[in-house]
């Protein structure tokens, strides 16, 4: 007898939730390996009527043990499943935390995220291989890339113009050159584990499919006690479609940057990208973000917008913009709670007919439980 049955959907994954989070305390207290993670529940409405406030939840237990020059890093995470018609669905700008553990119909699941090896040749050249987030040694800023403690929408945890794939195969290098600069370069399957059908490490590992190709980036940063500075070109050569539907077996490819600021009480971001008009919707981006600390609490306001390709063939669709203010307070050490507002401007460019020209304001709140 299945006793899940007698609880919903939401119940039972914030249970998976729960005891990813109790375990990785009761094995922190018995290993001596390196165990960090975190909790978040978020609650999001909105204005619009004819979306539906929805609740969801996060969890990720992330272990590392160092052996020698080198370092093994294994990643398990969990998420409730997106609600039908619920914000996250309806503006999928609004909620850059759920949905992140997906199976192949869309419910949540418990999954291994990454497990690579990293090893120091010197202190100035690094290799990481194996199941890896590219994203996550490309695009990390000190001030818009965590989703559980500071900026919520997609505009402020990432660059939508850059086509990385989730979860995937892959080998990262990184040299240390002098005054803090730091160039790095990956090579990794086009295709990650949320990007196939299945969603399955079968489909995963099925790297000579032929609709799929590889995923090459690189980048030079900067990186002062106050200042980090990044920019960097990257290529997915898996088959794209044009838009206008003359070609299906196109490449994409961009260039990004992005500039931080932090002192004392004060952090600033910048973000800018370009994609290939040809295949991406989103063929512009720019976005800038700014926080200010005091005591206990965290205050956050920013900006972004995805500029539609000039090749979109419909003349219904635009550019889609996206505000966010949000205030954190330090319930305790490892304890926040965050309230925040979005503006969001014709989401998604308007493919759904219900955003098109919308101006769609959504409330949240979030608590998170960091684990160090």
């Amino acid at each position: 007898m299945n006793n899940n049955k007698h609880f919903s959907p939401f119940v039972r994954n914030i249970l998976a939730i729960l005891v990813v989070g109790t375990t990785s305390e009761s094995f922190a207290e018995t290993t001596p390996w390196e165990i960090t993670g975190n909790v978040v529940i978020t609650h999001q409405t909105t204005n619009e009527s004819h979306i539906r406030n929805e609740s969801a939840g996060s969890a990720d237990l992330v272990v590392q043990r160092q052996y020698g020059s080198g370092t093994w890093l294994g990643h398990i995470e969990t998420s409730t499943t997106p609600g039908s018609n619920g914000v996250s669905s309806m503006l999928p700008e609004a909620n850059a935390d759920i949905g992140s553990a997906l199976d192949e119909d869309n419910e949540g699941r418990i999954q291994l995220s990454e497990l690579y090896y990293t090893h120091l040749f010197s202190s100035d050249q690094i290799i990481s291989a194996g199941l890896l987030d590219v994203s996550g040694f490309f695009e990390q800023s000190r001030l818009a890339s965590d989703e559980t403690t500071q900026f919520l929408g997609t505009f402020f945890s990432g660059n939508p113009t850059i086509e990385f794939p989730d979860y995937t195969l892959g080998i990262v290098y990184e040299a240390g050159l002098s005054h803090g600069v730091v160039l790095r370069g990956a090579l990794a399957g086009s295709d990650g584990l949320a990007d196939n059908p299945e969603r399955s490490y079968s489909q995963l590992l099925s790297v000579d499919d032929d609709d799929k190709g590889l995923f090459g980036i690189a980048s030079a940063s900067w990186k002062a006690r106050s200042w980090l500075l990044r920019a960097g070109a990257w290529l997915n050569t898996a088959d794209h479609q044009t838009l206008d539907m003359t070609s299906d077996n196109q490449a994409n490819y961009g260039a990004y940057m992005l500039a931080g600021y932090k002192k004392n009480r004060h952090a600033a971001n910048i973000r800018l990208g370009l994609a290939n008009p040809d295949v991406s919707q989103a063929a512009a981006f720019a976005s800038a973000a700014y926080r200010y600390q005091s005591g206990p609490y965290t205050a956050g306001a920013g900006v972004g917008r995805v500029f539609l390709s000039s090749q979109e063939p419909s003349t219904s669709l635009d550019d889609t913009d996206q505000y966010e203010l949000f205030l954190r307070y330090t319930l305790r050490k490892g304890l926040f709670l965050t309230g925040d507002v979005q503006r969001i401007v014709n989401s998604d460019f308007g493919t759904s007919h219900d955003n098109r020209h919308q101006h769609a304001t959504v409330y949240g709140v979030r608590l998170t439980w960091l684990y160090e």
